[in-house]
């Protein structure tokens, strides 16, 4: 029994050691290979990918997949072989259909699989999307074969006669010729494609060739590594579309690659185009691509005009497209510019006043006359006290009749005081609400109402009817200077306008008239003598429209007035205030 005990254990002993010899080389032969695996994928996403050499990519993932086979990688490591070759199928548009099946492939092996956040793209994510429905409910289609290829599929019929392209060299045009011979009339053809990278449809009008044929070429900027989409519309003289060649699930396929074409497609009778120069960009959004650089100025809207067959907003200059047709486009390119604004501002006048003689006196010379009426200049000067009172003071009353000396009027004494030699003198300060309307980029009318300060404060003017209630009323227009001059960070701009409003400036004058009791002598005296012009005026002017956003803009300029009417004064001032858009 011992012996046969010890028999069995040498032989469980040995057996052991067999095993680790034989396994070792396995294990170590499987993580080589994962190993190896794990290197191929790396160039392929972050370097081929990366580059749009999507053949490179696909061919080192087909092979990272060959080499894993079913056993020799972590079932983590092929989920994620098969994830990325199903990016670079669906990304590199090589062929989608396989590209979910490698995403449902890597689901199966690996529920946990997701995304690389850093090569997402709306695109990947629907498919992906779909890829999870499929893989839970045990479909999802057979998987693309290690090293298969994907063709291009079958092309679309449709209304036109076409050959579609088959491949193309990279930066070099599309031709697009097709020929129609149905029972519609057409006066206009679209090729509607999609290039590598793009994420909308854009439209090229074919030009005609001959008696049925029409033909043009799609952009060499467009034709990226990958794989370029289009589809072909016919419409008649009311711009509804009456024949087409494919449509968007359906559209011709042009393989598009780095190497040169045998045989260079072209449009009848004309030479096959060449490549356009490598600018250095890539695809717009594409993972990994670096802008070319800032855009210098506003970017020029394109699109369709108003009233023209559209299927979405971006193919419209209005960006809007609504029941089939494109709105009218308002400017500012991917904006709708505001229409009306409201505004505050704030102006000060400083204004130039005319001298004049006997500002203060009235046409009363008899002392035991009527109440006097007017002043006798005829510059509409009326004369105030400091405290804001009527000089001379009226009504004249009984006790001033009476007097040898007369009335305070009839005291000033005339030829020595009472005068305005004229110049500058600080006027009102008016603060006002605006509304314009854009009628484009560039014109705008509107009307301004306001509140006048700092106004002529006596009462005899006003018994007179010379004066004007300190209100502000303005129809203006302005032009802001530029292209899309609305949408802008800085604009120059020019206003003109007219209405009514208080225009009323002090001066300080002397003023010498007679003691009430002559025998007493002469009383000298400062008082107030405001010019009331207007009220009805004319102004113009200029400055700089600042914008701080699309809704809000200061408004920094000058204007100069023109008031008339009871009189005439020119004044000048600073006028600044703020606007906001609806």
């Amino acid at each position: 029994m011992k012996i046969r005990k010890a028999l069995a254990v040498a032989l469980s002993i040995g057996l052991a050691i067999g095993l680790f010899f034989v396994c070792q080389p396995a294990l170590a032969q499987n993580a080589k290979v994962e190993a190896s695996a794990k290197a191929l994928q790396k160039k392929a996403m972050d370097e081929d990918y990366l580059a749009t050499e999507f053949a490179k990519a696909q061919e080192k993932l087909d092979k990272a997949l060959a080499a894993c086979g079913t056993d020799k990688c972590s079932a983590p490591v092929r989920a994620q072989l098969h994830r990325d070759l199903g990016v670079v199928m669906i990304g590199g548009q090589i062929d989608k259909p396989k590209g979910i099946g490698h995403f449902v492939d890597a689901i199966k092996l690996d529920p946990a699989t997701a995304l690389d956040p850093d090569l997402r793209t709306k695109e990947l994510d629907a498919a992906f999307a779909d890829a999870k429905k499929k893989a839970g409910a045990g479909g999802g289609g057979a998987a693309a074969p290690a090293g298969g290829g994907g063709g291009a599929g079958g092309q679309p019929a449709g209304d036109f006669v076409h050959e579609p392209t088959e491949i193309q060299q990279i930066r070099t045009p599309i031709p697009v010729y097709v020929e129609y011979s149905g029972e519609e009339q057409l006066v206009k053809v679209i090729a509607r494609y999609k290039g590598f990278g793009m994420t909308d449809w854009k439209p090229l009008e074919l030009k005609k060739m001959g008696e049925k044929g029409w033909g043009g070429l799609l952009p060499c900027t467009d034709v990226q590594q990958g794989t370029t989409l289009y589809y072909i519309q016919g419409f008649n003289a009311a711009n509804d579309p009456v024949a087409v060649g494919g449509d968007r699930n359906n559209a011709y396929k042009v393989k598009v690659t780095r190497d040169k074409v045998a045989d260079p497609p072209h449009l009848p009778n004309q030479p096959a185009p060449t490549a356009c120069a490598d600018t250095g960009d890539c695809p717009p959004n594409f993972p990994g691509c670096k802008k070319a650089g800032p855009v210098v100025g506003p970017e020029q809207p394109s699109g369709k005009d108003g009233g023209e067959f559209c299927e979405e907003d971006t193919e419209c200059k209005s960006k809007e497209c609504k029941s089939s047709k494109c709105t009218d486009f308002e400017g500012g390119g991917d904006h709708k510019f505001r229409r009306v604004w409201v505004g505050l501002s704030v102006g000060f006048d400083y204004t130039l006043v005319p001298s004049a003689d006997e500002v203060c006196r009235t046409n009363s010379p008899d002392p035991k006359g009527p109440a006097p009426l007017q002043p006798v200049n005829s510059s509409n000067y009326y004369c105030v006290n400091s405290n804001g009172s009527d000089y001379p003071v009226r009504p004249i009353s009984d006790a001033e009749r009476k007097t040898e000396a007369g009335s305070q009027n009839d005291r000033i004494v005339a030829g020595t005081s009472d005068k305005v030699s004229g110049g500058g003198a600080f006027g009102n300060i008016r603060i006002m609400a605006a509304l314009d309307y854009a009628l484009n980029m560039n014109v705008l009318l509107g009307a301004r109402l306001g509140f006048v300060l700092n106004t002529y404060p006596g009462q005899a003017a006003k018994d007179d009817g010379k004066s004007f209630p300190p209100v502000h009323l303005e129809l203006r227009g302005t032009y802001l200077i530029g292209k899309d001059a609305l949408m802008q960070k800085l604009a120059p701009f020019v206003m003109i306008g007219g209405g009514v409003s208080t225009f009323e400036t002090a001066v300080k004058v002397s003023v010498v008239e007679n003691a009430y009791a002559p025998a007493t002598g002469k009383i000298a005296k400062d008082v107030d003598a405001w010019q009331l012009a207007g009220p009805a005026f004319v102004t113009f002017g200029g400055g700089a429209r600042v914008g701080v956003s699309e809704r809000a803009a200061f408004m920094l300029g000058a204007r100069v007035n023109l008031a008339f009417g009871n009189a005439f004064a020119p004044s000048a001032g600073p006028d600044v205030g703020i606007v906001y858009g609806f």
